[in-house]
């Protein structure tokens, strides 16, 4: 599934608006004009992703969902996502993107090695349960090992992605169980620590 920089490049040139991929481990790969949308993408990766784990590891191929002025059309696989944001008022069509979409997954790219992302003290989980126990109390060693469990994180190697993924993931688990208001609290005190 993997993506690098010049394939999201070329996809532009393709004629993909605004291209991302992202992989369950975490990964992504935004081109340019996508740049201003990164945190909603991420997101959203993280939630179909969330979703479909909780659901079974069910098949979905394809997520299309277009509102008034935009729109957004998702490749899935079992390593993650290829997809495009698109205004609703483009000439060409969403199923035109997919077969784009489709085109770029066909051929193996190159993926960054995992040694070139900054190594972080497994230290940090202590301070991340401590704080996420401040939120959720006795549910605290349980949201926490689940959340590692699906977001595949190894204390062994822990790399700083993998603690802004795990952050963006307990602050949603946290949501459900105590509001969003709090989840986005939780959220900005566990930032602080990778800062």
């Amino acid at each position: 599934m993997n993506m690098d920089q010049e394939k999201v490049k070329s996809a532009v040139s393709k004629g993909l608006p605004m291209p991302f991929a992202m992989t369950k481990a975490g990964a992504t790969v935004i081109a340019e004009p996508a740049q201003s949308y990164k945190e909603q993408l991420v997101q959203t990766a993280l939630v179909i992703f969330e979703t479909i784990g909780a659901l079974g590891e069910i098949s979905i191929g394809t997520i299309e969902v277009v509102g008034d002025e935009k729109g957004v059309i998702m490749d899935l696989d079992t390593d993650g996502l290829v997809g495009t944001i698109f205004k609703a008022s483009d000439e060409k069509k969403p199923d035109e993107y997919l077969g784009i979409i489709r085109g770029l997954r066909a051929k193996p790219v190159a993926t960054v090695p995992m040694d070139r992302m900054a190594l972080v003290d497994a230290s940090i989980l202590e301070r991340i349960k401590t704080i996420l126990q401040e939120y959720v109390g006795d549910f605290t060693e349980r949201v926490f090992q689940n959340q590692m469990k699906n977001q595949g994180i190894k204390t062994t190697e822990l790399h700083a992605e993998d603690v802004r993924r795990l952050i963006l993931a307990l602050s949603k688990a946290t949501s459900m169980i105590v509001g969003r208001r709090k989840g986005r609290e939780l959220s900005a005190k566990l930032t602080e620590l990778v800062k």
